[in-house]
């Protein structure tokens, strides 16, 4: 089975804590499993360096690992200035083996958040992305309307929902505008027919696989840390809701993950 684990954090602090051998040994042992390519994801400056750093070592008894370079919305506070804070990371985009702006977006899933500066942040990335020619990875919680409204402004830049959670038929007006979208292990709980739905309405070439790891592992890991060899059980479940095998729907969501991210 050919496994292409489109959004991951290998940089997180769970992996030295909870897997033998930390994150360099998940990510052999993934290797092992099957799985040849993996984008670890950037949530703020410092966490895009270390994907940064990741990637630039992988290969070998590692799979090919490349970086995404971002601001993660619950991380705004952070940065007095966004401009400075952009500035920062169109250096970091232009590192080796980055392949994509993201993690960006909107999170309105606590009542605290500053709206406002998640757009401004979500804004800037996005015309970041344009100008260098880079797609963008998208986070969205709780904030499906304000998020389809702004990304509505950048039709020109190729966009992922990584961990789509929305509806079936705003899938459907995303897809309509050619918004790929990735699935992870809550395609394999079950109480998710919303998510499932949501694939059915999406066009085979605009589906990708993740994990999110060591976020939501599939069943029957549920509640564990995830991690990439994982990804198994996620293809299968992708292979049951499109009707054909899990080899197939991990052979197609590679494919798209590579084209989406300008991987040869």
């Amino acid at each position: 089975m050919t496994l292409f684990d489109s959004h991951a954090h290998y940089d997180d602090e769970r992996f030295a804590r909870e897997y033998e051998g930390g994150a360099h040994d998940a990510l052999r042992d993934a290797k092992a499993a099957g799985v040849g390519y993996i984008v670890n994801s950037g949530a703020d400056l410092e966490t895009s360096r270390a994907s940064i750093a990741l990637a630039q070592a992988s290969g070998g008894e590692l799979p090919e690992i490349f970086a995404s370079v971002g601001i993660h919305p619950t991380e705004t506070g952070k940065y007095p200035s966004v401009t400075d804070a952009v500035r920062e990371l169109r250096v970091l985009a232009r590192e080796e083996r980055v392949v994509a702006i993201g993690e960006i977006g909107l999170d309105y899933h606590y009542p605290e958040t500053d709206r406002e500066t998640q757009k401004e942040f979500f804004r800037a990335q996005l015309i970041l992305a344009r100008e260098l020619g880079l797609p963008v990875v998208i986070h969205d919680r709780d904030a499906h309307g304000d998020v389809f409204d702004i990304l509505r402004g950048f039709r020109d830049v190729k966009t992922l929902l990584h961990c789509y959670s929305g509806s079936a038929e705003m899938a459907r007006q995303y897809a309509d505008a050619g918004v790929y979208m990735s699935f992870g292990g809550v395609l394999t709980f079950k109480n998710a027919e919303k998510t499932r739905e949501a694939v059915r309405a999406v066009p085979r070439g605009l589906i990708m696989l993740e994990t999110d790891a060591p976020y939501l592992a599939p069943v029957p890991h549920r509640g564990e840390l995830n991690f990439s060899a994982y990804m198994t059980y996620t293809a299968a479940a992708l292979g049951i809701v499109l009707g054909v095998s899990a080899e197939d729907a991990a052979l197609s969501a590679a494919e798209n993950s590579k084209r989406f991210y300008g991987i040869e």
